[in-house]
């Protein structure tokens, strides 16, 4: 029903409220002089397109929490079809079509809207007990057992892989604008100074860049030669893949390309049933998810790069499966398509008893 807007109506606006009173907290963990490197980076700038971002976002929540519950009251024609197209699919079809017969279209879909919400139970049980530690030991206490030392003038001086959480937090709470502040505060505490004495300091870092010139010293040994810690730079480097990995594979791929792929299959068998107003409805949900899609794809892959290229090819794949359902269902004569076998015709088609 259209009422339930009123209920999205509502969590919208606690939505804007959350967000700026968890912006305003954020802010409030980093120092002046960081607040300018992220004006200058762009993070305060990109603020409002990824609130409109988390807005939308809300939306596609609402539209995957009502799609088993639409795919329920379409169930008879629905799995009937889907079953059909299955049935085409060499070596693999006959013994998914018996599956399918007792999970029916809906069943399954409601097991990926679930499989989405238990990462988000997940992570919601991640965060309680994550403040619970920090509110029995306190921020010294949690820092003194990952071996970080406190210094006098930053004894509360958040470490990377802690802003990291913070951005897997922020995505759980669906505010991209937060976890993006809290992603460049992470890699900001890459660059943690070390006088390195008892390697020379500042000398040996002069003599090793030009070392570097004339092709003494390899890139990793200038590299090494920094005033920088590089264990801490190392545990930022590896909290950072563990986050985007976590994006790409939970939220990216179960919460937006599985969703996508239910939505399109859904939009091409029933093609022929459904109203008007029902395809608007459906297409502009695909819509919401195939931006998703697209902007974590590009995020995760212009930070880690070809490290995070087979997460990102697994999600693209789906993704372009999915835009391919929905442009055949116009085209096809029965308006479904397989991967494997192209355009389906139901007609002909006799599912597995």
């Amino acid at each position: 029903s259209n009422y339930s807007l009123l209920i999205v109506a509502l969590v919208v606006g606690h939505h804007l409220a959350a967000e700026s009173r968890s912006w305003a907290a954020a802010r409030g963990l980093i120092s002046r002089p960081e607040k300018t490197i992220m004006h200058q980076l762009g993070v305060i700038g990109r603020r409002r397109r990824l609130l409109v971002l988390g807005l939308l976002e809300d939306l596609d929540i609402y539209t995957d929490l009502m799609f088993p519950f639409i795919a329920y009251s379409c169930d008879a024609k629905i799995t009937e079809r889907w079953l059909q197209s299955w049935s085409e699919v060499p070596t693999i079809g006959h013994p998914l079509v018996r599956i399918f017969r007792h999970l029916r279209f809906w069943g399954f879909s409601g097991l990926g809207v679930a499989a989405a919400c238990m990462g988000g139970i997940f992570g919601l049980s991640r965060l309680m007990l994550y403040r619970n530690d920090y509110r029995k030991k306190g921020i010294e206490g949690m820092h003194s057992e990952i071996g970080v030392e406190c210094t006098p003038r930053s004894p509360t001086r958040l470490t990377g892989e802690e802003f990291f959480s913070l951005a897997r937090f922020s995505d759980i709470a669906l505010m991209p604008s937060l976890a993006d502040l809290c992603q460049e505060m992470a890699e900001q505490r890459r660059w943690i100074f070390a006088s390195k004495e008892e390697e020379g300091g500042a000398l040996n870092r002069t003599r090793a860049q030009t070392d570097a010139i004339f092709g003494k010293v390899t890139a990793h040994g200038l590299q090494l030669a920094e005033l920088l810690d590089e264990a801490a730079r190392e545990r930022v480097d590896r909290a950072q893949q563990v986050y985007f990995v976590i994006l790409l594979l939970g939220r990216t791929l179960v919460g937006n390309a599985l969703q996508l792929w239910l939505q399109s299959s859904f939009f091409e068998l029933g093609y022929e049933n459904l109203g008007r107003e029902a395809h608007v409805k459906l297409v502009i949900g695909m819509a919401i998810s195939v931006l998703h899609l697209c902007v974590r794809c590009f995020a995760s892959f212009s930070k880690l790069g070809c490290f995070s290229l087979p997460f990102v090819v697994i999600n693209v794949v789906v993704m372009a499966w999915s835009i391919a359902k929905i442009g055949y269902a116009f085209t096809c004569p029965q308006h479904v398509w397989n991967l494997s076998t192209g355009c389906v015709d139901i007609a002909h088609s006799v599912p597995i008893v």
